[in-house]
C-alpha cells in the first residue's frame, strides 16, 4: 500500500544527554489506546533536548510511546516529536525524545537556556555585591516574656517550613536519582514479538487501515529537492498495531520520517483459520515536492 506526503517540517535526529532546566509550559501528549488516537492535556516539570519530566491528566505507562506537542514562547510553530515512557512517580512522568529533528532540539536547546538564565538572575540573593542588613529587635526583646512566647511560635513555624522544604527537596532527590538512573541506563530492552504467520498484499492491508498518520516532509530534504518513493517492510500484530518497521528502499533523508509515521497506522486485525494473525506486509510512502 501507499501513501502520499507534501512538504511540512520536520527531519531526522541525534541522541545527546544535555542538561534539563525546571520549566513550565503547557503540552499534549497523544497516545494509542485500542488502536484509536488518545488526547491527553499535561504540563512539564523540567525539559531538555534529551527529553522532559510531565505531570498528565491521564495515567501514562511505562514504554508506551507518546506524540508530544508543545509551543515553545516567542515561537509561532510548535515543537512536535516523538517520545517514549522512560520512568513514572505518581502522577510524574519522565518522557525521553526519539529521533527528534535537529531543528526543534536546537530550538529547545535555545529556549531552556534562555529561560534558565532568567529564573536563576531572578532568585533573591543571585545579585552580586548586595548586602541586606540585619534586622534590629528592640531593646527589651530579651527580656521581654511575650517576646519569647513569640520567639518559640516563630521558631516551630520555621521548624515546619524547613521539613516541608526538605520532604520537597527531598521528592525531588527522588525524581531526579530516577532520571539519572534512567539515563545510566541502556535504551529500553524489547519486549519479545510474533514472527508473522503469513505474508499479506500490500493492497489487502491497505483495505484494512483504520488509522493513518501521514509524515511530516523532512525540512532538509525538502530544501535539498529530495523526492521519492519509501518502501517498508511491516509487522501488524494481532490487534492492528505495528509492532516492527524496517526500510525496504527509499531514499536515506526520508525514510526516518515515513518510519517514525507508520507506527503509528493501526489496521483491522487480519485472520487467519478465524483467529487474529500477526502477518507482515509492505507499506509504500511517497514524497513529493509541491510547485
Amino acid at each position: 500500500m501507499s501513501t502520499g506526503v507534501a512538504p511540512a517540517f520536520r527531519q531526522e535526529t541525534s541522541k545527546r544527554r544535555i542538561p534539563r532546566y525546571k520549566l513550565a509550559i503547557p503540552l499534549d501528549l497523544t497516545v494509542l489506546r485500542s488502536g484509536v488516537p488518545d488526547k491527553i492535556s499535561g504540563s512539564t516539570i523540567e525539559i531538555g533536548e534529551g527529553g522532559m519530566g510531565v505531570v498528565a491528566a491521564s495515567q501514562l505507562l511505562v514504554g508506551e510511546s507518546v506524540r508530544v506537542e508543545f509551543l515553545v514562547p516567542h515561537m509561532s510553530s510548535p515543537v512536535r516529536a516523538t517520545a517514549v515512557v522512560r520512568y513514572q512517580r505518581d502522577q510524574c512522568f519522565g518522557l525521553q525524545f526519539l529521533r527528534l529533528p535537529v531543528a526543534q532540539q536546537l530550538r529547545i536547546r535555545y529556549w531552556t537556556r534562555h529561560e534558565g538564565e532568567i529564573l536563576l538572575a531572578a532568585q533573591p540573593g543571585a545579585t552580586v555585591g548586595t548586602e541586606v542588613a540585619e534586622p534590629k529587635l528592640p531593646v527589651d526583646f530579651k527580656d521581654s516574656e511575650s517576646s519569647k512566647y513569640r520567639f518559640g511560635i516563630r521558631r516551630m513555624v520555621s521548624i515546619a517550613v524547613c521539613a516541608t522544604v526538605v520532604a520537597a527537596l527531598m521528592g525531588g532527590w527522588h525524581w531526579q536519582r530516577g532520571w539519572r538512573e534512567l539515563e545510566g541506563n541502556a535504551p529500553a530492552k524489547g519486549t519479545a514479538m510474533a514472527k508473522p504467520q503469513v505474508k499479506v498484499p500490500a493492497d489487502t492491508m491497505e483495505r484494512r487501515v483504520i488509522h493513518e498518520v501521514t509524515p511530516e516532509y523532512p525540512a532538509l530534504a525538502q530544501q535539498a529537492g529530495i523526492e521519492g518513493t519509501v518502501v517498508l517492510r511491516a509487522i501488524v500484530n494481532a490487534a492492528g498495531a505495528v509492532s516492527q518497521v524496517k526500510l525496504v528502499s527509499g531514499p536515506q533523508a526520508l525514510s526516518q520520517a515515513a518510519m517514525d509515521a507508520v507506527r503509528w497506522w493501526r489496521y483491522e486485525p487480519y485472520f487467519v483459520n478465524g483467529q487474529p494473525a500477526t502477518v507482515e506486509t509492505t507499506v509504500s510512502v511517497n514524497f513529493r515536492l509541491t510547485n
